[in-house]
C-alpha cells in the first residue's frame, strides 16, 4: 500500500514543532513491511526540513503537487508563470490582502507592509529562526515564487481578490480569513496521482493521513483516510478513522489500526 502522509499537525506537532519518535518508527516498519511512505504537504520541497527527510519516506509530494519527488529523481516541478506571479501581487495589494509568496528554495518573499499578518509574520520569524531564507520584493524586482498564502487586512476585500485570480489558481480556504493559493490544475491529490502513475498502482491501493482542508483533495482520491485528533471538525466529518494527536502517538495508531505495522 501506499501511505500518503501531510506534514505540519500530522507528522510534525503544530504547538511543540517536534516529531514523535513513534512517527519516526512506524515509518520506518512501514517499509520494512512493504508498504511506500510518501511525504505529501504544501511545503515546498526545501521547506520540509531534515527531519523529516532523514525519515524512510520513498517520495516527496510537495507545493500541493507543484514538486514531486520519487527515488530521488524529479517527476514534477513547476511555478507560476512569470506574468502570474507579477498579476498574483498586483491583486493582493489591490485588494487590501496580507500575501506571503512561498519560494523554491524554501524560504519566503515579503512585499513589504503587504505582508504584515500577526498570524503569518510569527511563522516568518520561525522560519527565519530555523535558518530558511527570507527575502524581501524589492521595486521593480521580478517576484519567483511558488505558490502563495494571503490574509484578508483590515479594509481587504477578499471577494474581489478571489473573482480575480480564481481562474488561474485553486484557492483553499484555511480558516480566520486565511486562504492558499494553489496553481490550477494542482493540489495533493495530483501529486498522488503522478506518484501512483509512476507506481503503476492505482487509488485503491492508497491511505492518507491529514489534519487541514488542503488535505480533502487527497481525502477524495485516496482509499482510505485518516485525519489527526488535533485535525479541523471539517476533515474529521470527511475522513474514515480519526486517530489520536500527534504527540499521543497518532500516526502509530491509525497504521496499527489498518494493519500495516
Amino acid at each position: 500500500m501506499v501511505i500518503f502522509f501531510d506534514i505540519d499537525g500530522t507528522i510534525v506537532d503544530d504547538k511543540t514543532h517536534e516529531i514523535p519518535g513513534s512517527a519516526i518508527r512506524s515509518v520506518e516498519k512501514l517499509v520494512e513491511n512493504g508498504h511506500i511512505p510518501i511525504v505529501n504537504t504544501g511545503r515546498a520541497y526545501f521547506q520540509v526540513g531534515h527531519r523529516v527527510t532523514r525519515m524512510a519516506f520513498r517520495g516527496f509530494a510537495c507545493g500541493c503537487g507543484m514538486e514531486v519527488l520519487l527515488d530521488g529523481k524529479w517527476l514534477v516541478r513547476v511555478k507560476p508563470p512569470a506574468q502570474l506571479r507579477r498579476k498574483s501581487v498586483e491583486i493582493s495589494r489591490k485588494y487590501g490582502m496580507c500575501s506571503f509568496y512561498e519560494t523554491q528554495d524554501g524560504g519566503i518573499l515579503l512585499d513589504g507592509a503587504h505582508s504584515v499578518h500577526p498570524i503569518m509574520s510569527r511563522e516568518v520569524e520561525r522560519l527565519r529562526e530555523a535558518g530558511f531564507p527570507i527575502h524581501e520584493l524589492m521595486p521593480g524586482q521580478e517576484p519567483d515564487f511558488l505558490k502563495f498564502v494571503t490574509f484578508q487586512g483590515p479594509e481587504g476585500d477578499v471577494s474581489g481578490f478571489k473573482k480575480e485570480l480564481e481562474a488561474d489558481y485553486t484557492i483553499i480556504d484555511r480558516e480566520n480569513a486565511m486562504y492558499e493559493l494553489v496553481l490550477k490544475g494542482y493540489s495533493k491529490a495530483a501529486g498522488m496521482e503522478r506518484i501512483l502513475k509512476q507506481l503503476n498502482l492505482g487509488p485503491e491501493n492508497t491511505l492518507a493521513i491529514g489534519d487541514s482542508t488542503n488535505d480533502l483533495p487527497m481525502f477524495r482520491l485516496a482509499k482510505h483516510t485518516v485525519c489527526m485528533g488535533g485535525g479541523m471538525d471539517q476533515v474529521k466529518q470527511m475522513c474514515e478513522y480519526v486517530t489520536a494527536t500527534v504527540m499521543d502517538d497518532g500516526i502509530e495508531k491509525a497504521l496499527k489500526h489498518y494493519g500495516l505495522i
